[in-house]
C-alpha cells in the first residue's frame, strides 16, 4: 500500500510540473525532459509512469475534471448534465446570487483550474484536442446547462418567456469575458454583482406575478380535469 502511494505522489508531481509548463510555454514547446526536470526526475524515470507527453497531457485533464466534480459534489452543486436543478428556483435574488458566487468561484479561484484553463486557451491554435476541450469546457457544455435551467424556470413562471439559448448566452457572455480578464474572483466581485441583478430584473418575474401565473396554471389544469371527467361522463351515459 505504501508503495502504491509513493508511485501515485510521483505522478501528481509529474502532472503538477507538465500543468505548470504547458500553461507557461505552451505545450509544443516543452519537451518530457523540461517536465522530469521540473518534478526534480530522471527523464528514465518519468516513462515509468507516463507513456509520453500526450499521456501526461491526457492525465491533466482527468485530473481537472475530477477535482471539478469534487468541488461541486462537495458544494451540493449540480456538475453533470441530468443533476437535479430546484436549488435554483423559488429563491431570493441574495442566494441566487450566493449560488452563482459558489459555482463560478471554481473557475476564478481554483489554482489547478485557472492554470488548465490558461493551457487550453494558450494551446488551442496548436493542438486539436486543447481546442476540442476548450471549447466544449468554457462555451458549449456551459450554454447547454444554462439553456436548460433558463427553460426550466420560464416553464415555472419565474423568468419572463424568451429563447433559452439567448438568454443563456446573455447571461454567460460577461461572464466568460470575467473569466479571461480577471484573476479572481474577488476582483470580478463587483462587476459580476452588477451583471447578475441587472440581468435578474430583466428576467426574473417578480414573486407577486409568479403567484398569480401559478394560480393561472392551477386553474387552467382544474379546467381541463373538468372537461375530462365532464367527457367521460357523457361516454359513459351514452354506452348505457
Amino acid at each position: 500500500m505504501e508503495e502504491k502511494t509513493d508511485v501515485q505522489n510521483t505522478k501528481d508531481r509529474i502532472v503538477t510540473a507538465a500543468l505548470a509548463l504547458f500553461s507557461e510555454k505552451g505545450y509544443g514547446a516543452v519537451s518530457v525532459r523540461d517536465i522530469a526536470g521540473k518534478a526534480g526526475l530522471r527523464e528514465s524515470s518519468l516513462y515509468y509512469h507516463f507513456k509520453n507527453k500526450q499521456d501526461i497531457f491526457d492525465t491533466i485533464v482527468q485530473y481537472c475534471f475530477k477535482k471539478a466534480e469534487e468541488y461541486f459534489r462537495t458544494h451540493s452543486l449540480p456538475f453533470a448534465e441530468g443533476d437535479d436543478l430546484s436549488m435554483y428556483q423559488g429563491v431570493e435574488l441574495s442566494r441566487l446570487e450566493e449560488l452563482l458566487f459558489s459555482t463560478f468561484g471554481y473557475f476564478f479561484d481554483d489554482p489547478w483550474n485557472v492554470q488548465f484553463r490558461k493551457l487550453l486557451l494558450v494551446n488551442q491554435y496548436e493542438n486539436e484536442e486543447a481546442k476540442k476541450i476548450y471549447r466544449s469546457l468554457y462555451r458549449d457544455y456551459p450554454l447547454r446547462f444554462q439553456s436548460k435551467l433558463f427553460a426550466a424556470l420560464m416553464e415555472l413562471g419565474e423568468f419572463k418567456k424568451a429563447d433559452p439559448k439567448t438568454t443563456a448566452m446573455e447571461f454567460y457572455g460577461p461572464v466568460f469575458l470575467l473569466f479571461h480578464t480577471c484573476d479572481s474572483l474577488e476582483e470580478a466581485r463587483e462587476a459580476f454583482e452588477k451583471h447578475i441583478r441587472q440581468f435578474a430584473s430583466l428576467y426574473r418575474i417578480p414573486a407577486k406575478k409568479q403567484m398569480k401565473h401559478q394560480m393561472e396554471r392551477e386553474e387552467q389544469t382544474e379546467e381541463i380535469r373538468i372537461e375530462k371527467t365532464t367527457e367521460r361522463g357523457k361516454y359513459g351515459e351514452g354506452k348505457l
